[in-house]
């Protein structure tokens, strides 16, 4: 019985240490078979050491399969796509789907939609359908910034190594099978038609029953479970093994009260996994659950043994992990997988001793994911998992069935749902979010590992041990004995973060921000995208345990620059806000101060003005009204560099600043108006002695930034040059009266470092 338990950790920490690329995992593994030579148990020994050189081969040959994806060029192709009714989403004027092509497999594709007519039909596609197209084929796009969801690794969980972006469309027909292929397309027509029949639903029983019954998230999930998210409840809204559970409970109670006969329900069982698989959208946490579900029935009715729930679980991740090599580096597997292990080696009777000690154990793993914990989270969970299951479960079948053809049904069941949800968005607002920070993947190991001795040996002297590591943890999060000066990705915008030593003074140049510009109204569905101070900027500061920020200066008044700024004063506690003089009076900017939590301070900065995170305004030199002329321009030294940060200032400003300050030299410049032919002067380029030149800048963008003859100025100079386009973040990490170290978030022979602006390639 425990040869496949040693198996299953072997295969774990072989996946965390070559899919994960996490060193630690090595140790770790050469550990673990050391103690099972020394069980001195053939058997065990054996089929560790085999399943183990056999799943390592696997990891590793497909580790090599996606980095080649990952460094093929993209490519213009015709494909045919086939295309499930369920697998077809759309927003504003775009649509995506997810379609199977010979040749590649499966794949995510995107497109533009011409007209709301199109959009209609897309809409109330039925059935399986094959499209003929022209488009670009290109792996799957990298995040940019770290701390930002990463798709290649979340579709390579689902067997999807490359992204379509379909240019024409020749033609759509359907494209109807026979067989058990037919079987599976009338499963994926039938989910489509539920999901249909639930947008008609009020709005709160539509977002609980399409996730919760089949797995997919309207457009307004993230909104509507804000609280939900915030308290660590997510996963009820992730179709799982607890769902599974349920369901299968439920299908279980119902047949023994038909008198049906074990044997007899054991294959309803088993039949009814796959069904719920398709229907429930297929997903990988979902396919774990149907695995771990259906192997223990499969072999009882072969070998007609009855089999340990250790076992099950083992031969479920040695298979988990051959399915999908990144389910150990995800929060669902390890969550699904580790406390599932958790309630088997360790029943607990008493719910509270259950929630804690789950709580303890995923704690390292939550916090690699969130950067946070809330005080309430325990009480919260302990509250609502049986509330959960007792009521709101069964309240959205019975809304989702009943309310189709009964309005007031619906109506009731939205009126329960609806009150849940007030109650956790209240609670969300009380106080106990606690922003720990991202702890480092050795840090990590080290805290699980601790907590699960305290597991094993429940004694004051460890948990002692264990406060102590997550303390220490914490101080090398929230103290950094390194600054950095940072160059966000924010798209076509500008965004700098610049950090002192041990986080003395933390500071923001720019926000950043979107454009927006007129749509028609069809493509105005009600939905809204997150700012990227959100989902870049202020969730990488959680990750390094940061709270709150000194000083937000604002170069001027253009949206790409400012446009986040209520974003994050609404996100997060600002002391001080700096502006160019004359800005601080604009309607504009005033809006923009309304969401803060608390209002900072605003200062009005002429050249000559000094600020204690070692800034100094050189620009402007009297009040004006916050256009690029009156850019703030900001210097300073960080680790023997001295850095210029120009916002969009223009040429003559340039040359003014030279005029007002001739002994001025610069090693590190961030190029004034993204790179435009309209700032970076060639004599003042040369006078300031510049090195370096980061451009802030977005990829493909309708303006032709950077233009090719500040490109031209570079090279011709011999300026180092980073773009944020090509490279993602770029940083200069330093200690003070030491030089520094300049690294990119994305690597040579990236996707973007291949297709984006090739003449601004960085040099050296």
């Amino acid at each position: 019985m425990r040869a496949p338990f040693f198996a299953a950790i072997a295969c774990g920490l072989l996946s965390s240490w070559l899919v994960g690329r996490q060193s630690v995992a090595a140790i770790l593994l050469l550990l673990w078979l050391l103690r099972v030579g020394l069980l001195r148990d053939r058997r065990c020994l054996t089929l560790t050491v085999v399943i183990s050189a056999v799943v390592g081969g696997w990891l590793t040959w497909q580790n090599a399969r996606f980095e080649r994806v990952t460094r093929s060029a993209p490519r213009v192709v015709n494909l045919t796509l086939a295309v499930q009714p369920d697998a077809v989403s759309t927003r504003g004027g775009q649509y995506q789907l997810v379609a199977t092509t010979s040749g590649v497999g499966r794949v995510i594709v995107y497109g533009k939609l011409a007209t709301a007519a199109d959009k209609r039909r897309l809409n109330a596609l039925t059935t399986r359908t094959r499209w003929q197209t022209s488009g670009t084929l290109s792996p799957v796009a990298p995040p940019t910034n770290p701390g930002q969801f990463d798709a290649p690794a979340y579709y390579r969980s689902q067997g999807i190594d490359y992204q379509y972006t379909v240019t024409r469309v020749a033609g759509v027909h359907p494209a109807v099978r026979r067989g058990g292929a037919g079987i599976l397309d009338q499963l994926h027509q039938w989910r489509a038609g539920f999901y249909r029949a639930c947008r008609r639903l009020p709005a709160t029983l539509q977002v609980y029953a399409t996730s919760l019954l089949i797995g997919l998230r309207p457009a307004s999930f993230h909104s509507t479970m804000a609280g939900v998210q915030q308290l660590g409840l997510l996963y009820l809204f992730s179709l799982s093994g607890m769902h599974v559970i349920l369901f299968l409970g439920m299908l279980r109670w119902l047949l023994i009260r038909l008198h049906v006969s074990l044997p007899t329900i054991d294959w309803w069982l088993l039949g009814c996994l796959p069904v719920y698989l398709v229907m429930g959208g297929g997903a990988d946490s979902l396919q774990r659950a149907v695995i771990t579900a259906g192997l223990p029935l499969i072999w009882q009715h072969f070998s007609h043994q009855q089999r340990g729930a250790l076992t099950g679980w083992s031969w479920a991740l040695i298979i988990g992990i051959v399915h999908n090599p990144l389910v150990l580096c995800q929060l669902g597997g390890q969550l699904s997988y580790g406390l599932a292990l958790l309630l088997m080696v360790k029943p607990l009777r008493s719910p509270w001793r259950l929630a804690w000690w789950v709580q303890l154990i995923s704690m390292p793993v939550l916090l690699i994911a969130t950067a946070q914990w809330h005080l309430l989270t325990v009480f919260v969970n302990l509250l609502v998992a049986p509330l959960f299951s007792w009521v709101l479960l069964p309240v959205t079948l019975i809304g989702a069935s009943l309310g189709q053809w009964l309005p007031g049904v619906a109506g009731w069941c939205d009126g329960i749902l609806a009150a849940f949800q007030r109650v956790i968005a209240t609670l969300a607002t009380w106080p106990g979010l606690l922003i720990i920070g991202q702890p480092s993947a050795t840090w990590a190991w080290a805290l699980g590992l601790l907590s699960l001795w305290c597991l094993r040996s429940p004694t004051k002297r460890w948990f002692s041990w264990l406060a102590v590591a997550y303390g220490c943890c914490l101080v090398s999060i929230r103290f950094p004995w390194r600054g950095a000066v940072q160059f966000i990705d924010v798209g076509q915008g500008d965004s700098i973060l610049i950090r002192q030593p041990f986080n003395r003074t933390v500071s923001l140049i720019d926000t950043g921000g979107r454009l927006k510009f007129p749509v028609p109204r069809w493509q105005n569905d009600g939905t809204t995208v997150r700012p990227r101070v959100e989902t870049v900027t202020v969730n990488y500061l959680h990750r390094l345990g940061i709270t709150h920020i000194d000083t937000v200066y604002l170069s001027h008044k253009d949206v790409d620059h400012i446009g986040d700024l209520g974003a994050l004063l609404r996100l997060m506690p600002v002391k001080r806000v700096v502006v160019p003089a004359g800005m601080a009076a604009l309607p504009k900017f005033q809006r923009l101060l309304r969401p803060a939590q608390r209002p900072p301070q605003v200062v009005e900065a002429l050249a000559g003005m000094q600020f204690s995170d070692g800034l100094t305004a050189v620009h402007p030199f009297k009040p004006g009204k916050a256009e690029n002329g009156d850019s703030l321009v900001l210097t300073g030294n960080f680790g023997q560099q001295r850095f210029m940060f120009t916002g969009d200032l223009d040429r003559a400003g340039e040359r003014a600043i030279m005029t007002r300050y001739p002994q001025l030299r610069v090693d590190v410049l961030k190029l004034g108006h993204h790179g435009s032919k309209t700032a970076s002067d060639p004599q003042v380029l040369k006078q300031l002695g510049v090195q370096r030149g980061i451009l802030s800048v977005g990829r493909h963008n309708r303006y032709g930034h950077p233009n090719q003859e500040t490109l031209t100025t570079l090279r011709q100079q011999h300026i180092v040059t980073y773009s944020t386009a090509l490279q993602g973040m770029v940083t200069y990490r330093f200690t003070p009266g030491h030089w520094g170290v300049w690294q990119t978030f994305l690597k040579e022979g990236n996707l973007y470092q291949r297709t984006t602006s090739p003449q601004s390639n960085p040099q050296g």
